[in-house]
């Protein structure tokens, strides 16, 4: 594998056209996926039963997520802020980019909202890369490769 890819997942809808995006980019190019998932704050999960529940409970979720997508994913939960906690996943992963999830905004979606988008260009150096919300028009084109030329 040559590269890392980092998808932040969370549980709204807007997370489920980042893991396809990354699923055939990282099928189609050989990446290595990293599916991340941050918890806030900074409670102590062995201590609090609920904690541990719901922790639980989203490992199981990552673990079906990078099922579907293929053996090579991997799956991170991290304590912390969103921003912060993907941008350490990712400078810790080696990750060549970040793909989130968005969220149509205006009267026809046409635009797209990711505030942690934003937030994540200004706390890392890694590109990312939004994958266009399910509610948006899709094109019937499909993510496509173009082969090098013989003899190149």
């Amino acid at each position: 594998m040559h590269g890392t890819i980092v998808c932040g997942v969370s549980d709204p809808p807007e997370a489920h056209p980042a893991i396809q995006l990354v699923a055939a980019l990282g099928a189609r190019l050989g990446l290595r996926v990293v599916f991340v998932h941050v918890i806030a704050g900074t409670r102590e999960v062995e201590h609090d039963e609920a904690e541990h529940r719901r922790y639980r409970g989203i490992e199981q979720k990552l673990k079906a997520i990078a099922g579907e997508v293929g053996d090579a994913a991997e799956t991170r939960i991290v304590l912390g802020n969103r921003v912060d906690g993907l941008a350490q996943a990712a400078a810790e992963e080696g990750a060549d980019v970040i793909v989130l999830g968005s969220r149509a905004r205006g009267a026809r979606g046409g635009q797209l909202r990711c505030r942690l988008a934003r937030d994540l260009e200004a706390a890392t150096v890694v590109p990312v890369l939004i994958a266009p919300p399910p509610t948006r028009g899709r094109s019937r084109r499909r993510l496509a490769l173009v082969e090098p030329a013989a003899g190149r």
